[in-house]
């Protein structure tokens, strides 16, 4: 702008000069001049912008009359939205915290997830999955990858029981390496992270608090750093805080405390230089100017050399790290992608039912639009005002969706918790789930307004004002085309639902092999109690005993983790060669317990002590796995560096997971699992379980009475029931199941109530015409028949266009499903007829009071 004017001024100055003027007052008064209309433009444009404004208020302030004015359906409108946004901001808030949420440290683009690989495994004891590495292996290929990028390592330690200050409670914590807190760039909020040397030596106990434990423990007391925290009775050392946000590596744990891999911990039972057990995840954050291949062909040379002895073809793959290390996760992607599309359905039946709503509503007002466009309001003015309301009722929407997202958040979180506590994703709005929520606000704006507003545009006055109270159609073709899609993707919904609650149904019919009715679970941590420490089989032995004689409880036994609980533990020797059964430590009572029947030999007995021979129970799986033409009574099995003898056979039972055939497994007896380096194993942590014969929970303060009576340092936690064990197991499928019913319901009422709305409207406008039509001598089902007629061929046509999407629905999710026909044509048949019905009922309703229309008030009031 300041270009043009000295342009202009030029200009003028140069016309000055040459009309005979002073060249310095030739110049004064060009620029006086155009100085001047500068100033009178500049004061046009701001009367203009504020012109504008005033304009847009006021077009805002009539839509909002407008709505008001249309309780119902403002109300219908925003419920609708409403009810989609919030599931499609629920659903999303689940997929950003589970698969899109990066971890709370910089750059966390640059962290990689280490896997290994290899074929023809001859590992006796493997656990934790492709993700798990022995102590010895991290520290070489952290050695070798040092030029390359910091490798760093962190092993799971599961619940342990900490005391501070006051009570005892139980915490989640992680034995990390010394460069864990470097690598990822974490600084703690108080104190100092774990240093390599000292604090790795093994001279002394230190750990590192998260921020939550310190502010609900510690109540942010900043003397915190130097106190002594007992961790399973060991004194350890608070020597650090870590900052808000950060709660470890592992997707859907949160960790409580860190503390060191250091060469004496009291946390593992063998030395670090040993390669029995696999349980150290491994990451790595990549050097400036170094690409993930390079790391990889340098671990790959390194782990080639290690796992040469014990499996053929051995390599490592690199997966991203940015969120953690998340094998949590895996199992979780394709559902919440196919529930992002699902939600994405259900957001266009809710954007098609306000604009067939809306559409309604602009056939009803035709004539007030007539006669504005004839008093001289634009079309664009009229465009405008009808996609206000459109923004109006999308910004309401979005407001109710968040607070229904809210409610969805906290339901799902729950279900994947479950009784024991396994995930635990953070689910609170951030940046991206706000801006999605703006996303779907701004679209849900112009899905359902745009073609409402330009049908707005295009009113003739002579025609509106001519053909005030006329018959019309029901808001056109497009209308009956949105209520046909709104059908349509209704069915393909409620089938998926079908299909998948047909799934849950199935799993949840199968037969563990035991009773899972009136079972009590509860865990108890003896660690940090000197007297049961020191000597856990009598403890627990009297422990189980004394649980037994509790009023209401038939049986009670110990069981290293509950089945079902998706926890597992494996590997052995057979003559000499590797095998991988699945392993279990329980009380002798265990099989009665449970209801397990042993068809051959014996159960164990309270005389199967540590001083006694070591002995075990297979189950028929084992013997057809390992022992098919021997029997198995009498032979052993070598595992933990000792020979067990096998004295009966079980039935077979669902292990970790109620979906998959019954594992090879091997119960031991443990009052004999006490015994040398066994002394620090988690088996300090076990569960007991109590049939009982009254409802399980209600047994809880009684147990926990006599377990403080026994010994009030034995910490008890998680109190649950095996149906609540079983129900988690099949948490996906239900989560899936409960999920994808409820947005297929949600369509189902939004179709509803779309075509209620649509014939409802039709009927309002056609009241002049069926009061002359029962005036003239119409009875009441000459008038309902042509309505629900019209209702039943929008719904057979919907339902014909489902039909092809919900067959192609059915091959994706094809794998997903449990003995269920992706083309199950009793779901198809089902939901179809049920939609059929609903659509029907919906069309009836309006139908029924326009055959009640009094014909002399009716034609007295158009």
């Amino acid at each position: 702008m300041a270009e043009e004017m000295r342009h202009h001024i030029e200009l003028d100055t140069a016309r000055r000069i040459a009309l005979g003027e002073d060249p310095a007052e030739a110049r004064r008064l060009a620029a006086a001049e155009f100085g001047s209309v500068d100033a009178r433009t500049e004061e046009v444009r701001d009367a203009r912008l504020g012109a504008w404004c005033e304009q847009r208020w006021r077009e805002v302030r009539f839509a909002a009359r407008s709505l008001r004015l249309s309780p119902g359906f403002s109300a219908i409108a925003v419920i609708s939205l409403a009810l989609g946004m919030g599931a499609g901001t629920g659903v999303f808030s689940v997929a950003n915290a589970i698969l899109l949420r990066s971890l709370p440290v910089p750059d966390p683009h640059q962290l990689r997830v280490l896997h290994w690989a290899g074929d023809d495994l001859r590992i006796n004891s493997l656990s934790g999955g492709d993700t798990a590495f022995t102590p010895p292996h991290f520290f070489e290929l952290r050695d070798q990858a040092a030029p390359l990028a910091d490798v760093f390592g962190f092993i799971p330690l599961g619940e342990a029981v900490l005391r501070g200050r006051h009570e005892s409670f139980a915490a989640r914590g992680e034995i990390v390496s010394d460069n864990f807190f470097s690598a990822l760039r974490v600084r703690p909020t108080l104190g100092r992270p774990l240093q390599p040397g000292a604090d790795f030596s093994g001279t002394g106990n230190v750990v590192v608090l998260s921020h939550a434990c310190w502010e609900s423990r510690y109540t942010k007391d900043q003397n915190a750093i130097g106190q002594t925290l007992a961790i399973n009775g060991e004194p350890f050392t608070i020597v650090g805080v870590a900052p808000a946000g950060f709660a470890g590596v592992e997707a859907g744990q949160t960790t409580d405390f860190y503390v060191p891999l250091s060469t004496d911990s009291p946390f593992l039972y063998r030395k670090i230089t040993s390669n029995f057990h696999w349980y150290v995840r491994i990451m790595a954050r990549l050097k400036p100017g170094v690409d993930e291949a390079q790391l990889g062909a340098a671990l790959n040379v390194a782990w080639s050399r290690m796992a040469a002895n014990f499996m053929q073809q051995p390599r490592i793959r690199l997966s991203s790290g940015d969120g953690g290390e998340a094998s949590n996760r895996e199992a979780y992607r394709r559902p919440l992608l196919l529930l992002l599309s699902v939600v994405a359905l259900v957001m266009l039946v809710a954007c098609a039912n306000l604009a067939g709503l809306t559409l309604a509503r602009g056939a009803a007002r035709e004539h007030e639009r007539s006669v504005r466009a004839a008093l001289g309001a634009s079309r664009g003015r009229l465009i405008r005002e009808s996609m206000v309301e459109s923004v109006l009722l999308a910004l309401a929407g979005g407001a109710g969706g968040m607070l229904i997202a809210g409610w969805l958040r906290r339901g799902i979180g729950h279900l994947l918790a479950g009784p024991l506590g396994q995930l635990d994703f953070d689910f609170a709005t951030d940046r991206r789930v706000l801006g999605f929520s703006c996303l779907l606000v701004l679209l849900a704006a112009i899905l359902s307004g745009l073609v409402p507003a330009l049908r707005a545009g295009r009113v003739d006055p002579i025609e509106g004002l001519k053909n005030r109270g006329s018959t019309g159609a029901i808001s056109s073709r497009l209308g009956k085309i949105l209520v046909a899609t709104q059908i349509g993707l209704s069915l393909l919904l409620l089938t998926g639902a079908g299909l998948y609650v047909r799934t849950l149904a199935n799993i949840a019919a199968i037969d563990p092999g035991f009773s899972t009715e009136n079972l009590l679970l509860f865990r108890l941590n003896i660690s940090g109690s000197p007297g049961a420490n020191a000597d856990p089989a009598p403890y627990f032995g009297r422990l189980q005993d004394a649980l037994a004689q509790l009023p209401g409880v038939q049986e009670a036994s110990l069981v290293e983790f509950p089945l079902l609980s998706g926890l597992s533990s494996g590997g052995g020797e057979m003559d000499g060669k590797a095998i991988n059964p699945r392993r279990l430590s329980v009380g002798e009572t265990f099989f009665s317990t449970m209801g397990i029947t042993l068809p051959r030999g014996r159960a164990l007995e309270p005389g199967d002590s540590e001083t006694a021979p070591k002995v075990v129970v297979v189950n028929e799986a084992f013997v057809a796995a390992y022992s098919p033409d021997r029997d198995p009574i009498g032979r052993s099995v070598h595992v933990w560096d000792a020979d067990w003898q096998i004295v009966g056979v079980s039935r077979n039972v669902k292990y970790n997971d109620i979906r998959t055939a019954e594992p090879p497994t091997v119960y031991f007896p443990f009052r004999q699992r006490f015994y040398g380096r066994f002394k620090t194993t988690h088996l300090h942590t076990p569960y007991f379980t109590l049939r009982t014969t009254l409802p399980p929970l209600a047994l809880a303060p009684a147990v926990r009475q006599l377990v403080g009576r026994l010994d009030p340092d034995v910490t008890l936690t998680r109190f649950t029931t095996q149906e609540d064990v079983r129900r988690t197991n099949i948490g996906r499928e239900r989560l899936f199941a409960i999920l994808c019913g409820a947005l297929g319901g949600l369509a189902l009422l939004l179709a509803c109530i779309g075509i209620y709305g649509l014939i409802a409207y039709d009927v309002t406008r056609r009241t002049r015409e069926i009061a002359i039509r029962m005036a003239i001598g119409a009875q009441p089902g000459d008038v309902v028949r042509p309505i629900v007629r019209q209702g039943m061929i929008l719904a057979t046509i919907g339902i014909s266009l489902g039909i092809p999407m919900a067959l192609g629905l059915a091959r994706l999710v094809e794998n997903q499903l449990y003995d269920v026909v992706p083309y199950d044509p009793l779901t198809l048949m089902t939901v179809s007829l049920g939609l059929f019905m609903v659509a029907i009922a919906a069309t009836l309703l309006p139908a029924v009071r326009a055959a009640r229309i009094t014909p002399l008030v009716a034609l007295q009031n158009s």
